[in-house]
């Protein structure tokens, strides 16, 4: 005769309460059921509200994309005091606002000069480098830009070849000279260069505000500047072959996140603390030459990033947590160009594409 064996908590419930009274357990005259079952209702039950409290898996990245411009191309992006997005447009004098539905608006902006990266200023306006490419970059100017567009510039006082633009701790806004220097320019117009040089004679590109109270910028001979608001430089060079720094953002945990371009396969992502300490993390399927021209931090606690390949024409919006894990989701639309990338103010993230759209992609 083979012995039968209960598969379950209910069997074994039932299998216990067929037995004679003298069978069971029994305390202060009520029957109770032997330890072993009980513990096994036991934890059947906390497996089951723990399955209850599960939340569930964050869904994958979706990305929306949204046509602005058949002229310019889109280039820096970044989150207004209006609750709106805001981007330029290089190779045209144009500014543009885009709501979180995807509403745009053009502003054509009276100077032939190149709108190329834009920040929020700390005077409720949107501040942006206007790029002069002709006749030896002496017409550089800076642009203030109200939220209903209207336009200020103010020139560079310099030859210059001015990119990338932030504001600082102290109030004002500064921004980079691929001229061999870093300047402040208050909000009233006032201008200060202060001359910065390298082992290739400088090249200042990307800038950013760090959280130890400083500037922090990217130069492309491979190095990380920081930088006083006195103008005072401190130097770390990235132990890597044939990279060029390229972006770099303040990440959400107190570090600084920046990315390096190759002609080969050691192209990355790297962090540096405030004390100069870098670290370089691999990006998955490396290929001859990967551009990722953005970086910012999310609202997840992440960092996400543009990513273009260049060899197998691959274009998606990169996702990294801090630890090093990345993900990466295509763009819609084939050959792209995604450049720039900022936290909008709807919890997503928002970046700007050369195809001539602004993309959206969910962070959750």
């Amino acid at each position: 005769m083979t012995a039968s064996h209960p598969t379950s908590v209910n069997d074994v419930s039932r299998a216990y309460f067929k037995r004679r009274p003298s069978q069971r357990y029994r305390r202060g005259g009520f029957s109770i059921l032997p330890r072993v079952p009980q513990v096994i209702m036991i934890l059947a039950m906390i497996g089951a509200m723990l399955f209850l409290w599960i939340p569930p898996a964050a869904a994958a990245p979706t990305i929306t994309e949204f046509h602005v411009s058949n002229v310019g191309v889109p280039q820096g992006i970044a989150a207004g005091p209006d609750g709106n997005l805001w981007f330029t447009e290089f190779y045209d004098n144009v500014a543009g606002r885009i709501t979180t539905s995807g509403t745009s608006t053009l502003f054509r902006l009276n100077t032939v000069n190149s709108a190329t990266y834009i920040t929020k200023g700390p005077d409720g306006a949107m501040w942006l480098t206007l790029l002069n490419d002709v006749g030896g970059s002496t017409t550089n100017k800076i642009g203030r830009l109200t939220t209903s567009g209207k336009l200020s510039t103010f020139t560079v006082p310099k030859a210059s070849y001015i990119w990338d633009i932030t504001t600082g701790p102290d109030g004002n806004l500064y921004f980079t000279d691929g001229a061999s220097r870093a300047w402040r320019v208050t909000p009233k117009g006032s201008f200060t260069a202060f001359p910065f040089t390298d082992s290739s004679g400088g090249y200042p590109y990307q800038i950013t505000a760090g959280p130890d109270g400083n500037l922090w910028f990217t130069d492309r001979a491979r190095e990380i500047v920081k930088m006083t608001t006195s103008g005072k430089f401190t130097v770390f060079t990235v132990s890597t072959g044939n990279a060029s720094t390229d972006d770099i953002t303040t990440g959400p945990d107190g570090n600084l996140w920046f990315t390096l371009d190759d002609s080969d396969t050691a192209s990355r992502i790297g962090r540096i603390t405030p004390s100069g300490k870098v670290t370089l993390f691999t990006l998955p399927n490396p290929s001859d030459y990967l551009y990722m021209s953005g970086i910012a931090a999310g609202p997840d606690g992440n960092l996400w990033f543009t990513f273009e390949d260049l060899t197998t024409n691959a274009n998606a919006i990169g996702r990294m947590t801090t630890s090093g894990a990345v993900t990466l989701t295509p763009t819609p639309t084939a050959n792209s160009g995604p450049t720039d990338i900022t936290a909008g103010p709807d919890g997503n993230m928002w970046f700007t594409e050369a195809a001539g759209n602004i993309g959206r992609i969910t962070t959750g």
